[in-house]
Protein backbone atom coordinates (compact mmCIF):
# COMPACT_ATOMS: atom_id res chain seq x y z
CA UNK A 1 0.00 0.00 0.00
CA UNK A 2 1.61 2.89 -1.08
CA UNK A 3 1.74 6.35 1.30
CA UNK A 4 -0.50 8.34 -0.82
CA UNK A 5 -3.51 5.40 -0.44
CA UNK A 6 -2.69 5.17 3.48
CA UNK A 7 -3.24 9.14 3.77
CA UNK A 8 -6.38 8.92 1.76
CA UNK A 9 -7.81 5.94 3.97
CA UNK A 10 -6.84 8.28 7.32
CA UNK A 11 -8.71 11.60 5.70
CA UNK A 12 -11.64 9.03 4.77
CA UNK A 13 -11.15 7.24 8.89
CA UNK A 14 -11.44 10.53 10.02
CA UNK A 15 -14.07 11.52 8.22
CA UNK A 16 -16.05 8.71 8.95
CA UNK A 17 -15.15 8.98 12.90
CA UNK A 18 -16.85 12.88 12.92
CA UNK A 19 -19.56 11.46 11.39
CA UNK A 20 -19.84 8.90 13.43
CA UNK A 21 -19.50 11.81 16.31
CA UNK A 22 -22.30 13.32 14.57
CA UNK A 23 -25.10 10.48 14.43
CA UNK A 24 -24.57 9.19 18.04
CA UNK A 25 -26.26 12.56 19.80
CA UNK A 26 -28.79 12.93 17.37
CA UNK A 27 -30.09 9.10 17.95
CA UNK A 28 -29.58 9.86 21.76
CA UNK A 29 -31.52 12.91 21.72
CA UNK A 30 -34.71 11.07 19.82
CA UNK A 31 -33.91 8.13 22.16
CA UNK A 32 -34.34 11.32 25.32
CA UNK A 33 -38.00 12.27 23.35
CA UNK A 34 -39.83 9.67 25.62
CA UNK A 35 -40.30 10.89 28.69
CA UNK A 36 -36.48 12.81 28.60
CA UNK A 37 -37.71 16.29 29.76
CA UNK A 38 -38.30 14.97 33.12
CA UNK A 39 -35.35 13.09 33.51
CA UNK A 40 -33.22 15.75 32.44
CA UNK A 41 -34.98 18.06 34.91
CA UNK A 42 -33.79 15.99 37.71
CA UNK A 43 -30.17 14.45 36.99
CA UNK A 44 -28.44 17.62 37.96
CA UNK A 45 -29.74 18.04 41.79
CA UNK A 46 -27.19 15.79 42.78
CA UNK A 47 -23.49 15.19 42.42
CA UNK A 48 -22.89 11.81 41.66
CA UNK A 49 -25.92 11.79 39.56
CA UNK A 50 -24.68 14.28 37.56
CA UNK A 51 -21.62 12.68 37.49
CA UNK A 52 -22.44 9.41 36.45
CA UNK A 53 -25.05 11.47 33.40
CA UNK A 54 -21.86 12.84 32.04
CA UNK A 55 -19.76 10.01 32.08
CA UNK A 56 -22.39 7.61 30.57
CA UNK A 57 -23.80 10.32 28.11
CA UNK A 58 -20.18 10.70 26.79
CA UNK A 59 -19.52 7.07 26.33
CA UNK A 60 -23.15 6.68 24.46
CA UNK A 61 -22.34 9.75 22.29
CA UNK A 62 -18.64 8.49 21.91
CA UNK A 63 -17.07 12.21 22.51
CA UNK A 64 -16.84 14.47 25.67
CA UNK A 65 -17.41 17.49 23.28
CA UNK A 66 -20.46 16.51 22.10
CA UNK A 67 -21.90 16.02 25.57
CA UNK A 68 -20.59 19.03 26.98
CA UNK A 69 -21.99 21.02 24.16
CA UNK A 70 -25.26 19.21 24.85
CA UNK A 71 -24.96 20.38 28.37
CA UNK A 72 -24.53 23.56 27.81
CA UNK A 73 -27.94 23.80 25.83
CA UNK A 74 -29.39 21.99 28.93
CA UNK A 75 -28.30 25.13 31.30
CA UNK A 76 -29.32 27.57 28.48
CA UNK A 77 -32.66 26.27 28.50
CA UNK A 78 -32.88 25.73 32.13
CA UNK A 79 -33.01 22.89 32.91
CA UNK A 80 -29.52 22.05 35.09
CA UNK A 81 -28.11 24.46 37.31
CA UNK A 82 -24.18 25.53 36.40
CA UNK A 83 -22.66 23.78 39.21
CA UNK A 84 -24.46 20.11 38.10
CA UNK A 85 -23.67 20.65 34.96
CA UNK A 86 -20.21 21.07 35.51
CA UNK A 87 -20.04 18.35 37.32
CA UNK A 88 -21.26 16.47 34.64
CA UNK A 89 -19.21 17.98 31.91
CA UNK A 90 -15.94 16.36 34.38
CA UNK A 91 -18.12 12.89 34.03
CA UNK A 92 -17.98 13.52 30.34
CA UNK A 93 -14.60 14.09 30.85
CA UNK A 94 -13.97 10.70 32.28
CA UNK A 95 -16.11 9.18 29.67
CA UNK A 96 -13.60 10.07 27.09
CA UNK A 97 -10.72 8.29 29.10
CA UNK A 98 -13.22 4.85 28.98
CA UNK A 99 -13.32 5.72 25.03
CA UNK A 100 -9.68 5.81 23.93
CA UNK A 101 -9.44 2.83 26.01
CA UNK A 102 -11.58 0.77 23.95
CA UNK A 103 -9.94 2.83 20.87
CA UNK A 104 -7.06 1.12 21.86
CA UNK A 105 -7.76 -1.94 21.76
CA UNK A 106 -7.57 -4.80 18.65
CA UNK A 107 -11.14 -5.75 18.56
CA UNK A 108 -11.21 -2.07 16.49
CA UNK A 109 -10.06 -4.22 13.64
CA UNK A 110 -13.01 -6.62 13.77
CA UNK A 111 -15.48 -3.46 13.94
CA UNK A 112 -16.68 -4.07 10.22
CA UNK A 113 -18.06 -7.32 11.42
CA UNK A 114 -19.72 -5.27 14.27
CA UNK A 115 -21.36 -2.69 11.50
CA UNK A 116 -22.32 -4.85 9.09
CA UNK A 117 -25.09 -7.55 12.18
CA UNK A 118 -26.27 -4.12 13.75
CA UNK A 119 -27.54 -2.27 10.28
CA UNK A 120 -28.51 -5.82 9.28
CA UNK A 121 -30.36 -7.05 12.48
CA UNK A 122 -31.72 -3.17 12.44
CA UNK A 123 -33.59 -3.34 9.63
CA UNK A 124 -35.58 -6.05 11.54
CA UNK A 125 -35.97 -4.32 14.89
CA UNK A 126 -39.34 -2.29 16.07
CA UNK A 127 -40.52 -0.41 18.99
CA UNK A 128 -37.79 0.70 21.37
CA UNK A 129 -35.10 -2.14 19.63
CA UNK A 130 -34.87 -0.01 16.69
CA UNK A 131 -34.05 2.90 18.36
CA UNK A 132 -31.27 0.96 20.54
CA UNK A 133 -29.57 -0.21 17.27
CA UNK A 134 -29.47 2.93 16.08
CA UNK A 135 -27.80 4.55 18.85
CA UNK A 136 -25.41 0.96 18.44
CA UNK A 137 -25.08 2.02 14.88
CA UNK A 138 -23.79 5.39 15.43
CA UNK A 139 -20.69 3.60 17.96
CA UNK A 140 -20.35 1.05 15.20
CA UNK A 141 -19.08 3.74 12.54
CA UNK A 142 -16.81 5.36 15.28
CA UNK A 143 -15.30 2.61 15.89
CA UNK A 144 -15.24 1.69 12.63
CA UNK A 145 -13.55 5.16 11.58
CA UNK A 146 -10.88 4.42 14.13
CA UNK A 147 -10.31 1.18 12.25
CA UNK A 148 -9.52 3.29 9.06
CA UNK A 149 -7.09 5.26 10.69
CA UNK A 150 -5.03 2.48 11.90
CA UNK A 151 -4.68 1.20 8.36
CA UNK A 152 -3.85 4.34 7.13
CA UNK A 153 -1.59 4.99 9.03
CA UNK A 154 0.91 2.45 8.77
CA UNK A 155 2.00 3.07 4.92
CA UNK A 156 2.61 6.84 6.13
CA UNK A 157 5.50 5.76 7.90
CA UNK A 158 7.41 4.96 4.26
CA UNK A 159 6.81 8.76 3.16
CA UNK A 160 9.49 10.84 4.00
CA UNK A 161 7.76 13.85 3.98
CA UNK A 162 5.40 12.58 6.69
CA UNK A 163 8.86 11.50 8.47
CA UNK A 164 10.19 15.15 8.21
CA UNK A 165 7.17 16.78 9.74
CA UNK A 166 6.48 14.70 12.54
CA UNK A 167 10.30 15.12 13.17
CA UNK A 168 10.15 18.60 13.58
CA UNK A 169 6.68 18.89 15.15
CA UNK A 170 8.01 16.16 17.86
CA UNK A 171 10.87 17.92 18.39
CA UNK A 172 9.21 20.40 20.76
CA UNK A 173 6.96 19.75 23.78
CA UNK A 174 5.18 23.04 23.24
CA UNK A 175 4.68 23.26 19.37
CA UNK A 176 3.01 19.00 20.00
CA UNK A 177 0.49 20.74 22.04
CA UNK A 178 -0.51 23.81 20.09
CA UNK A 179 -0.58 21.87 17.27
CA UNK A 180 -3.05 19.07 19.16
CA UNK A 181 -5.09 21.78 20.72
CA UNK A 182 -5.42 23.64 17.46
CA UNK A 183 -6.54 20.32 15.74
CA UNK A 184 -9.21 19.62 18.07
CA UNK A 185 -10.64 22.79 18.12
CA UNK A 186 -11.12 22.84 14.52
CA UNK A 187 -12.34 19.39 14.16
CA UNK A 188 -14.20 20.15 17.82
CA UNK A 189 -13.52 16.41 19.26
CA UNK A 190 -9.80 15.56 20.99
CA UNK A 191 -11.65 11.85 21.02
CA UNK A 192 -10.43 12.50 16.84
CA UNK A 193 -7.23 13.91 17.66
CA UNK A 194 -6.34 11.25 20.11
CA UNK A 195 -7.38 8.63 17.37
CA UNK A 196 -4.77 9.94 14.82
CA UNK A 197 -2.48 10.31 17.28
CA UNK A 198 -2.40 5.89 18.23
CA UNK A 199 -2.76 5.67 14.16
CA UNK A 200 0.40 7.14 13.81
CA UNK A 201 1.82 6.56 17.32
CA UNK A 202 0.87 2.29 16.48
CA UNK A 203 2.69 2.89 12.94
CA UNK A 204 6.14 3.99 14.60
CA UNK A 205 5.53 7.71 13.39
CA UNK A 206 5.24 9.45 17.22
CA UNK A 207 7.76 8.55 19.68
CA UNK A 208 6.48 7.79 22.81
CA UNK A 209 7.44 10.88 24.69
CA UNK A 210 5.42 12.97 22.25
CA UNK A 211 2.16 11.27 23.28
CA UNK A 212 1.86 13.26 26.30
CA UNK A 213 1.80 16.75 24.44
CA UNK A 214 -0.69 15.69 22.31
CA UNK A 215 -3.23 14.12 24.87
CA UNK A 216 -2.48 17.71 27.08
CA UNK A 217 -3.37 19.79 24.23
CA UNK A 218 -5.90 17.85 22.88
CA UNK A 219 -7.73 17.98 26.25
CA UNK A 220 -8.21 21.76 26.54
CA UNK A 221 -8.77 21.96 22.87
CA UNK A 222 -12.57 20.11 23.61
CA UNK A 223 -12.85 23.03 26.00
CA UNK A 224 -13.66 24.99 23.32
CA UNK A 225 -16.56 23.45 21.60
CA UNK A 226 -18.06 24.22 25.00
CA UNK A 227 -17.15 28.12 24.18
CA UNK A 228 -18.47 28.17 20.66
CA UNK A 229 -21.56 26.06 22.01
CA UNK A 230 -22.61 29.01 24.28
CA UNK A 231 -21.86 32.09 21.64
CA UNK A 232 -25.45 34.27 21.99
CA UNK A 233 -26.67 32.63 24.41
CA UNK A 234 -27.79 33.47 28.27
CA UNK A 235 -24.78 34.56 30.84
CA UNK A 236 -25.38 30.99 32.67
CA UNK A 237 -24.27 29.07 29.47
CA UNK A 238 -21.30 30.89 28.56
CA UNK A 239 -20.49 31.20 32.64
CA UNK A 240 -20.50 27.29 31.75
CA UNK A 241 -18.25 27.48 28.86
CA UNK A 242 -15.76 29.18 30.71
CA UNK A 243 -16.16 26.98 34.36
CA UNK A 244 -15.00 24.26 31.58
CA UNK A 245 -12.00 25.80 30.05
CA UNK A 246 -10.42 26.99 33.57
CA UNK A 247 -11.56 23.28 34.58
CA UNK A 248 -9.40 21.83 31.95
CA UNK A 249 -6.39 24.63 32.26
CA UNK A 250 -6.07 24.10 35.92
CA UNK A 251 -6.40 20.10 35.12
CA UNK A 252 -3.37 19.92 32.67
CA UNK A 253 -1.19 21.48 35.80
CA UNK A 254 -0.60 18.89 37.96
CA UNK A 255 -0.24 16.23 34.84
CA UNK A 256 3.10 17.56 33.36
CA UNK A 257 4.99 16.49 36.20
CA UNK A 258 2.40 13.17 36.54
CA UNK A 259 2.62 12.40 33.01
CA UNK A 260 6.95 13.11 32.61
CA UNK A 261 7.30 10.25 35.50
CA UNK A 262 4.85 8.08 33.62
CA UNK A 263 6.72 8.94 30.47
CA UNK A 264 9.86 7.36 32.32
CA UNK A 265 8.10 4.11 34.05
CA UNK A 266 6.05 3.09 30.84
CA UNK A 267 9.05 3.17 28.54
CA UNK A 268 9.68 -0.55 29.99
CA UNK A 269 6.15 -1.43 30.76
CA UNK A 270 4.91 -4.02 28.10
CA UNK A 271 2.34 -2.59 26.39
CA UNK A 272 1.69 -1.15 23.46
CA UNK A 273 1.70 2.56 22.97
CA UNK A 274 -2.34 2.79 21.89
CA UNK A 275 -2.77 1.49 25.15
CA UNK A 276 -0.34 3.97 26.94
CA UNK A 277 -2.30 7.06 25.41
CA UNK A 278 -5.53 5.54 27.11
CA UNK A 279 -4.17 5.53 30.13
CA UNK A 280 -2.09 8.62 30.32
CA UNK A 281 -5.70 10.24 29.16
CA UNK A 282 -7.75 7.99 31.91
CA UNK A 283 -4.81 9.47 34.83
CA UNK A 284 -5.71 13.12 33.32
CA UNK A 285 -9.17 13.02 33.59
CA UNK A 286 -9.02 11.30 36.89
CA UNK A 287 -6.43 13.39 38.49
CA UNK A 288 -8.15 16.60 37.32
CA UNK A 289 -11.92 15.23 38.63
CA UNK A 290 -10.06 14.30 42.11
CA UNK A 291 -8.70 17.42 42.52
CA UNK A 292 -10.81 20.33 41.15
CA UNK A 293 -14.48 18.62 42.62
CA UNK A 294 -14.30 19.71 45.92
CA UNK A 295 -14.04 23.61 43.84
CA UNK A 296 -16.62 23.28 41.70
CA UNK A 297 -18.73 25.98 43.49
CA UNK A 298 -15.55 28.12 42.88
CA UNK A 299 -15.30 27.44 39.21
CA UNK A 300 -18.88 28.26 38.61
CA UNK A 301 -18.26 31.65 39.95
CA UNK A 302 -15.18 32.16 38.12
CA UNK A 303 -16.61 31.47 35.02
CA UNK A 304 -19.82 33.27 35.56
CA UNK A 305 -17.50 36.58 36.43
CA UNK A 306 -14.98 36.39 32.79
CA UNK A 307 -18.92 35.69 31.35
CA UNK A 308 -19.72 38.98 32.77
CA UNK A 309 -17.16 41.03 30.63
CA UNK A 310 -18.82 40.26 27.58
CA UNK A 311 -21.31 43.01 27.89
CA UNK A 312 -25.06 43.32 28.38
CA UNK A 313 -26.95 40.45 26.54
CA UNK A 314 -28.54 41.40 23.50
CA UNK A 315 -32.63 40.77 22.41
CA UNK A 316 -32.27 37.39 20.91
CA UNK A 317 -33.47 33.91 21.47
CA UNK A 318 -32.87 32.44 24.78
CA UNK A 319 -35.04 28.93 25.02
CA UNK A 320 -34.67 28.10 21.23
CA UNK A 321 -32.05 25.68 21.18
CA UNK A 322 -32.20 23.59 18.14
CA UNK A 323 -30.61 20.47 19.98
CA UNK A 324 -33.68 19.72 21.29
CA UNK A 325 -36.15 20.32 18.24
CA UNK A 326 -36.63 17.03 17.83
CA UNK A 327 -37.48 15.65 21.42
CA UNK A 328 -40.98 17.30 20.99
CA UNK A 329 -42.64 17.73 24.34
CA UNK A 330 -38.96 19.91 25.36
CA UNK A 331 -39.53 21.70 22.09
CA UNK A 332 -42.78 22.96 22.92
CA UNK A 333 -41.98 23.49 26.66
CA UNK A 334 -39.18 25.97 25.45
CA UNK A 335 -40.79 27.77 22.54
CA UNK A 336 -43.90 28.45 25.19
CA UNK A 337 -40.87 30.09 27.54
CA UNK A 338 -39.64 31.99 24.28
CA UNK A 339 -43.24 33.37 23.97
CA UNK A 340 -43.91 34.38 27.52
CA UNK A 341 -40.51 35.64 26.90
CA UNK A 342 -41.26 37.99 24.06
CA UNK A 343 -44.47 39.12 25.31
CA UNK A 344 -42.70 40.64 28.17
CA UNK A 345 -40.79 42.60 26.28
CA UNK A 346 -43.87 43.39 24.04
CA UNK A 347 -45.58 44.78 27.34
CA UNK A 348 -42.33 47.34 27.97
CA UNK A 349 -42.04 48.20 24.88
CA UNK A 350 -45.87 49.61 24.38
CA UNK A 351 -44.99 51.00 27.86
CA UNK A 352 -42.16 52.67 27.39
CA UNK A 353 -44.07 53.66 24.03
CA UNK A 354 -46.72 55.14 26.13
CA UNK A 355 -45.50 56.27 29.38
CA UNK A 356 -42.08 57.71 28.38
CA UNK A 357 -40.30 56.77 31.03
CA UNK A 358 -37.92 53.77 28.82
CA UNK A 359 -34.16 55.22 27.38
CA UNK A 360 -34.83 55.97 24.00
CA UNK A 361 -31.90 53.10 22.57
CA UNK A 362 -33.77 50.35 24.68
CA UNK A 363 -37.04 51.41 23.01
CA UNK A 364 -35.50 51.14 19.78
CA UNK A 365 -33.92 48.14 20.13
CA UNK A 366 -36.93 46.39 21.51
CA UNK A 367 -38.57 47.94 18.16
CA UNK A 368 -35.92 46.62 15.77
CA UNK A 369 -35.62 43.15 18.16
CA UNK A 370 -38.98 42.08 18.71
CA UNK A 371 -40.39 41.26 15.00
CA UNK A 372 -36.74 39.11 14.25
CA UNK A 373 -37.75 37.25 18.10
CA UNK A 374 -41.59 36.32 16.79
CA UNK A 375 -39.71 35.26 13.71
CA UNK A 376 -37.31 32.84 15.57
CA UNK A 377 -40.23 31.64 17.86
CA UNK A 378 -42.07 30.70 14.10
CA UNK A 379 -39.04 29.15 12.43
CA UNK A 380 -38.67 26.65 15.44
CA UNK A 381 -42.20 26.01 15.46
CA UNK A 382 -42.21 25.01 12.00
CA UNK A 383 -39.54 22.28 13.03
CA UNK A 384 -40.78 20.95 15.87
CA UNK A 385 -42.19 17.32 14.77
CA UNK A 386 -45.70 17.12 14.62
CA UNK A 387 -46.89 14.60 17.77
CA UNK A 388 -49.24 11.93 17.12
CA UNK A 389 -53.21 12.81 18.38
CA UNK A 390 -53.01 10.15 21.23
CA UNK A 391 -50.95 12.53 23.54
CA UNK A 392 -53.61 14.62 23.91
CA UNK A 393 -52.07 16.94 26.70
CA UNK A 394 -49.06 17.37 24.16
CA UNK A 395 -51.25 18.07 21.31
CA UNK A 396 -53.12 20.83 23.76
CA UNK A 397 -49.82 22.45 24.43
CA UNK A 398 -48.91 22.72 20.78
CA UNK A 399 -51.89 23.90 19.41
CA UNK A 400 -52.36 26.34 22.24
CA UNK A 401 -48.80 27.58 21.34
CA UNK A 402 -49.52 27.84 17.66
CA UNK A 403 -52.03 30.16 18.22
CA UNK A 404 -50.59 31.93 20.93
CA UNK A 405 -47.74 32.47 18.51
CA UNK A 406 -49.85 33.35 15.17
CA UNK A 407 -51.79 35.78 18.25
CA UNK A 408 -48.01 37.41 19.26
CA UNK A 409 -47.11 37.83 15.91
CA UNK A 410 -49.98 40.41 14.63
CA UNK A 411 -49.64 42.21 18.27
CA UNK A 412 -46.12 42.69 17.42
CA UNK A 413 -46.92 43.65 13.73
CA UNK A 414 -49.27 46.18 14.95
CA UNK A 415 -46.99 47.59 17.51
CA UNK A 416 -44.13 48.10 15.95
CA UNK A 417 -45.03 48.84 12.06
CA UNK A 418 -48.05 50.66 12.86
CA UNK A 419 -48.20 51.79 16.66
CA UNK A 420 -45.06 53.16 16.58
CA UNK A 421 -44.90 55.45 13.71
CA UNK A 422 -48.25 57.05 15.26
CA UNK A 423 -46.63 58.06 18.34
CA UNK A 424 -43.03 58.43 17.84
CA UNK A 425 -42.57 59.10 13.75
CA UNK A 426 -43.45 60.81 11.12
CA UNK A 427 -47.31 60.16 11.47
CA UNK A 428 -46.89 61.36 15.34
CA UNK A 429 -50.30 62.37 16.92
CA UNK A 430 -50.63 65.55 17.33
CA UNK A 431 -53.93 65.74 19.90
CA UNK A 432 -52.35 62.71 21.68
CA UNK A 433 -51.74 64.62 24.89
CA UNK A 434 -55.44 65.86 24.42
CA UNK A 435 -56.08 62.21 23.81
CA UNK A 436 -54.29 61.27 27.05
CA UNK A 437 -55.17 63.97 29.20
CA UNK A 438 -58.62 63.09 28.73
CA UNK A 439 -58.51 59.49 28.65
CA UNK A 440 -56.26 57.66 31.36
CA UNK A 441 -59.28 55.42 32.09
CA UNK A 442 -58.79 53.40 28.56
CA UNK A 443 -55.11 53.72 29.23
CA UNK A 444 -55.62 51.78 32.50
CA UNK A 445 -57.96 49.39 30.94
CA UNK A 446 -56.00 48.86 27.87
CA UNK A 447 -52.87 47.46 30.32
CA UNK A 448 -55.31 45.65 33.13
CA UNK A 449 -56.66 43.56 29.81
CA UNK A 450 -53.12 43.20 28.33
CA UNK A 451 -51.24 41.79 31.42
CA UNK A 452 -54.67 40.01 32.30
CA UNK A 453 -54.21 38.22 28.93
CA UNK A 454 -50.13 37.52 28.92
CA UNK A 455 -50.62 36.40 32.41
CA UNK A 456 -53.38 33.59 32.04
CA UNK A 457 -51.75 32.56 29.15
CA UNK A 458 -48.10 32.72 31.35
CA UNK A 459 -49.74 30.77 34.12
CA UNK A 460 -52.21 28.89 32.74
CA UNK A 461 -54.82 30.53 34.85
CA UNK A 462 -58.22 30.74 33.99
CA UNK A 463 -58.95 33.43 36.43
CA UNK A 464 -56.82 36.19 34.90
CA UNK A 465 -58.00 35.21 31.31
CA UNK A 466 -62.14 35.62 33.27
CA UNK A 467 -60.52 38.81 34.35
CA UNK A 468 -59.84 39.71 30.93
CA UNK A 469 -62.94 38.97 29.12
CA UNK A 470 -64.78 40.89 31.62
CA UNK A 471 -62.38 44.08 31.64
CA UNK A 472 -62.65 44.31 27.11
CA UNK A 473 -66.56 44.37 27.39
CA UNK A 474 -65.99 47.60 29.19
CA UNK A 475 -62.79 48.64 27.46
CA UNK A 476 -65.10 47.77 23.96
CA UNK A 477 -67.86 49.95 25.02
CA UNK A 478 -65.77 53.35 26.17
CA UNK A 479 -63.75 52.83 22.85
CA UNK A 480 -66.83 52.53 20.23
CA UNK A 481 -68.18 55.47 22.37
CA UNK A 482 -65.19 57.79 21.59
CA UNK A 483 -64.75 57.01 18.23
CA UNK A 484 -68.09 57.61 17.58
CA UNK A 485 -67.26 61.22 19.33
CA UNK A 486 -63.98 61.92 17.36
CA UNK A 487 -65.40 60.59 13.83
CA UNK A 488 -68.27 63.00 14.14
CA UNK A 489 -66.00 65.80 15.34
CA UNK A 490 -62.73 65.18 13.78
CA UNK A 491 -62.51 67.51 10.98
CA UNK A 492 -62.63 70.37 14.11
CA UNK A 493 -60.20 68.22 16.09
CA UNK A 494 -56.38 68.67 15.11
CA UNK A 495 -55.19 65.13 14.31
CA UNK A 496 -58.32 63.79 14.68
CA UNK A 497 -58.38 60.86 11.92
CA UNK A 498 -55.09 59.84 13.58
CA UNK A 499 -56.68 59.77 16.67
CA UNK A 500 -59.54 57.09 15.64
CA UNK A 501 -56.45 55.66 14.04
CA UNK A 502 -54.54 54.78 17.62
CA UNK A 503 -57.85 53.71 19.11
CA UNK A 504 -58.47 51.12 16.20
CA UNK A 505 -54.83 49.83 16.98
CA UNK A 506 -55.02 49.62 20.42
CA UNK A 507 -58.26 47.86 20.26
CA UNK A 508 -56.83 45.92 17.69
CA UNK A 509 -54.29 44.66 19.82
CA UNK A 510 -56.12 44.00 22.69
CA UNK A 511 -58.23 41.39 20.58
CA UNK A 512 -54.90 39.60 19.29
CA UNK A 513 -53.90 39.56 23.22
CA UNK A 514 -57.19 37.95 24.22
CA UNK A 515 -56.40 34.86 21.95
CA UNK A 516 -53.61 33.99 24.69
CA UNK A 517 -56.54 34.32 27.59
CA UNK A 518 -58.57 32.08 25.30
CA UNK A 519 -55.89 29.49 25.60
CA UNK A 520 -56.49 29.48 29.23
CA UNK A 521 -60.05 29.33 29.29
CA UNK A 522 -61.16 26.90 26.56
CA UNK A 523 -58.90 24.14 28.55
CA UNK A 524 -60.05 24.88 31.93
CA UNK A 525 -63.84 26.21 31.38
CA UNK A 526 -64.76 22.91 29.05
CA UNK A 527 -65.34 19.47 29.76
CA UNK A 528 -62.91 16.69 28.51
CA UNK A 529 -64.83 16.14 25.60
CA UNK A 530 -64.92 19.53 24.22
CA UNK A 531 -60.91 19.71 24.98
CA UNK A 532 -60.78 16.52 22.45
CA UNK A 533 -63.66 17.99 19.66
CA UNK A 534 -61.32 21.46 19.81
CA UNK A 535 -57.85 19.61 19.14
CA UNK A 536 -59.36 17.55 16.28
CA UNK A 537 -60.88 20.30 14.33
CA UNK A 538 -58.31 23.07 14.92
CA UNK A 539 -55.41 20.04 14.49
CA UNK A 540 -56.57 20.31 10.91
CA UNK A 541 -55.92 23.80 10.59
CA UNK A 542 -53.65 25.29 8.87
CA UNK A 543 -51.95 28.08 11.53
CA UNK A 544 -51.32 31.31 9.94
CA UNK A 545 -47.59 31.88 11.06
Amino acid sequence: MTPLYGFILLLGGVGLFLYGLNVCPENIKKYLGRGGKVFLSQVGTRKGSSLLFGLAFSVMVQSSAAATSFIVGLVEVGLMASEGALVAIMGASVGTGLIVYFLSLDIILYSPVAFFVIVFFGRFAKGRWKEYFKIAEGISVVFLGMALIKLGSQPLVYSELVRNLMTFLTGSFLLMALTAYLLTSIIQSSTATLAVAMGMAGSGLLPFPSVLPIILGAYVGSSSSALLAALGKKRKSQGLAWSTFLYRVFGILPMIPLGALYVKIGESLPITIDVHIAFLQILLVLTNMILLLPFVSFLSKMGEKLASFSGRESIEPLYLDWAFVDITPLAVSLLTKEIVRASNFLEEFLYGLFHGDIDEGRLFLLKSSLPDLVDSCIFYRSAITWISKEDSALVKEFVATSYSLNALKNMVILATARLFPLLRGEREVVGYSLLLSEMEEIKGLFFDIFTSSLGAYALDDPSFAKKAFKLYGEFSQIIAERKNRLMLSHHRIEGGTELIDLLTLLDAILRESLEFARVARRYNDKSEEDNKRFINRQGEREFDL
